[in-house]
């Protein structure tokens, strides 16, 4: 069995009891976003913040964060408020779509080859497309998905596809209508409930890899304390790869998860969770999360001794809304 490391971990320092809701690259740096409603612009190699990288109050209730592109500087933000934000650090939000959701927004993310398509997702169950070269919301909107459920994560796994994931764990995979057109008869790949399938309580993210032929899984357990990173594959169809699972035992002890980036260029996973908490995990030398075939483990540190008192959204499994 192979063994990775946990290499650094940092509190950001964040006020007590916050959360870290997402982490993300963004250039040569990470952003991360936390339950007291601020923006962190940190240094990857220590997790510490760079000089003037934290950022106030960029929402009322913010709840998800994507990067424009990877090696720029540009990010989208959005939260309970209802808005859109695309800011350029340090400047002021120069695009905002507040219509076409009737909730909070989720998730944020844009298409892999066309930095002018957008996709959001909110509580209101629905996943929508936009082309950002519009101003006007009503011309911007190309396409609605209804999943039914309240949007957690949402984004691209390749041209032609995206994915939904709702709170409630159920995963679908959608084509992606470009031109307002039924471009086939393909029915929405569904999944369903996650959890039972891949024996975990939550799902922290899906994570597409490079190329469009898959992604990665995140399914988590607070009880066990293991984050798996399950391949999902796409040939002729889409499957997870459980074989081919990299388990992180420990995780952030008995605190959920709530976001993860995986790095195969240097080996690395960054993880932030409840525990307010980002860590750092290296794969073996060679190794790398889309390209390992055995369950691998990492080491973890020293395990959380203190229970915190156990929150539920109401399906008595500890899960809750990122807000």
């Amino acid at each position: 069995m192979h063994l990775a490391s946990l290499t650094t971990s940092s509190s950001l320092s964040l006020p007590q009891n916050s959360y870290i809701y997402k982490i993300l690259p963004v250039g040569t740096t990470l952003a991360a976003i936390s339950s007291d409603d601020s923006l962190h612009i940190v240094d990857p190699v220590t997790l510490q913040k760079i000089p003037n990288g934290v950022f106030s109050n960029v929402h009322t209730g913010v709840t998800c964060l994507e990067n424009v592109e990877a090696d720029g500087n540009i990010v989208l933000t959005a939260g309970r408020d209802g808005l859109v934000r695309e800011r350029s650090f340090p400047t002021k939000p120069i695009r905002q779509y507040i219509e076409s959701h009737n909730d909070d927004v989720t998730e944020l993310a844009f298409h892999p080859h066309d930095p002018h398509t957008l996709l959001s997702g909110s509580t209101d169950g629905l996943v929508n497309i936009y082309s950002t070269a519009h101003t006007d919301e009503d011309d911007a909107l190309i396409q609605v998905a209804n999943h039914g459920s309240s949007i957690n994560h949402a984004g691209f796994l390749s041209d032609s596809h995206f994915y939904a994931l709702s709170h409630d764990e159920k995963f679908s995979i959608y084509e992606f209508d470009r031109d307002g057109k039924a471009a086939s008869d393909e029915p929405p790949v569904v999944f369903g409930d996650l959890r039972s399938m891949c024996e975990c309580e939550y799902v922290v993210d899906v994570l597409p890899m490079l190329g469009g032929r898959g992604a990665v899984l995140g399914a988590g357990s607070h009880s066990r304390q293991r984050l798996d990173l399950i391949p999902l594959r796409h040939a002729f169809s889409w499957d997870l790869d459980a074989e081919a699972t990299v388990r992180l035992p420990g995780g952030h002890g008995e605190e959920i998860i709530r976001s993860m980036v995986v790095d195969n260029g240097s080996s690395c996973v960054f993880t932030a969770g409840e525990d307010g908490m980002v860590r750092a995990w290296r794969m073996p030398e060679g190794e790398s999360v889309a390209e390992a075939t055995p369950v691998v483990d990492a080491e973890m540190g020293p395990k959380k001794k203190k229970k915190k008192e156990e929150r539920d959204d109401g399906d008595g499994k500890g899960r809750f809304r990122p807000y």
